[in-house]
């Protein structure tokens, strides 16, 4: 599954997103390998999904009674630059899809690892095959790509050497981090942009900056920050995702310069971001412990306080609640709409 920004809304600012196991251990739907590869499956699959989520949360204003197509290209999920440089993707029925780490690469070896040729690589050319199959049916396809960002890919493509590379920092590591800086910039070019010519040439990309938060404020600021500028550099229109609490990487986050949107991990002292992007769309997250560990009271007093703080409110999109799962019952689901209808009423 996809999810937009804003999908619910003018319904409701809430978003809770449900994970691919949600989805399989309720209604027996299937994200294997099937679900990647045969796009019209997917399509289709999608179709049904949110068809059923209105089913189950109409009242909420989730999901759609008569949903249309809304083709993509996820691929391998959120891990198509991690398997543009090489890995292997793992399908499995229930979860989204993930890649084995690339071989234990030597200083040398890692600076030697060339930047994916997007004319020959096998998942680019999967990419635009899948591309014309869907423009050839439904006329339109969202080719737009999750890239995650310089730090993400590493992560996802070295697993602890990633983070070995930043404790003892080299200038083959910072290479690699530029490289995948640039391999964001050449897919938008070479794929997504010839697909949805609409989009025009000023580039619009997110940071996903997940593994920060696994990062000290300086470390980030001098061995990642580097290559999310030469990133942020070359887009015109530019959003950042954030886990968890932000509060110490917002002055290095400063350096960004203007962005569309801002993703607020859950934890952010959230008038502080505010204080930091004044003119950006905010984008405010809340986990799934924190709302089950919350009375409804509570929770809504919680979510109000995070509205008032990210004021003003022209300027909110989202309450996000990721990748609910299928121990989560739907009261929860419930309960967390009506919190966030409750603090934006």
């Amino acid at each position: 599954m996809k999810w937009y920004a804003g999908e619910n809304l003018p319904r409701t600012h809430a978003r809770p997103t449900f994970s691919e196991a949600w989805f399989h251990q309720r209604y027996g739907l299937e994200f294997g390998e099937r679900y990647f590869a045969d796009p019209l499956f997917r399509t289709e699959q999608d179709r049904a999904a949110r068809r059923l989520l209105h089913e189950r949360f109409g009242a909420l204003g989730l999901g759609e009674r008569d949903p249309q197509p809304r083709p993509h290209l996820e691929l391998c999920g959120h891990r198509f630059l991690p398997a543009l440089v090489g890995c292997e993707v793992v399908y499995q029925p229930d979860q989204p899809p993930a890649v084995q780490h690339l071989p234990h690469c030597s200083a040398r070896e890692l600076a030697a690892l060339p930047q994916p040729d997007l004319g020959t690589n096998r998942w680019a050319r999967e990419f635009r095959r899948q591309g014309r199959i869907l423009l050839d049916h439904y006329g339109v396809v969202d080719a737009t790509i999750n890239h995650g960002g310089p730090l993400n890919v590493a992560t996802n493509a070295l697993g602890v050497d990633a983070f070995l590379g930043l404790a003892e920092p080299t200038a083959e590591f910072r290479a690699f981090l530029s490289m995948i800086a640039a391999l964001c910039l050449a897919t938008y070019d070479a794929l997504t942009l010839p697909l949805n010519p609409n989009l025009g040439a000023g580039r619009e990309l997110f940071l996903g900056n997940c593994p920060v938060m696994m990062l000290d404020p300086e470390t980030y600021r001098t061995e990642v920050l580097p290559a999310d500028l030469r990133l942020r550099h070359g887009v015109q229109r530019f959003g950042l995702h954030h886990c968890g609490p932000m509060d110490r990487y917002l002055e290095a986050y400063r350096a960004l310069g203007a962005c569309e949107y801002v993703e607020v991990g859950w934890g952010s002292t959230i008038a502080k971001v505010r204080q930091a992007f004044p003119t950006t769309t905010l984008d405010l997250m809340i986990n799934i412990p924190a709302v089950q560990a919350m009375s409804r009271d509570r929770l809504a007093e919680t979510l109000r306080e995070m509205v008032v703080q990210a004021a003003p409110r022209a300027l909110i999109r989202d309450v996000f609640l990721a990748d609910l799962g299928p121990e989560v019952p739907d009261p929860t689901v419930e309960s967390f709409v009506e919190a966030v209808n409750t603090a934006f009423a």
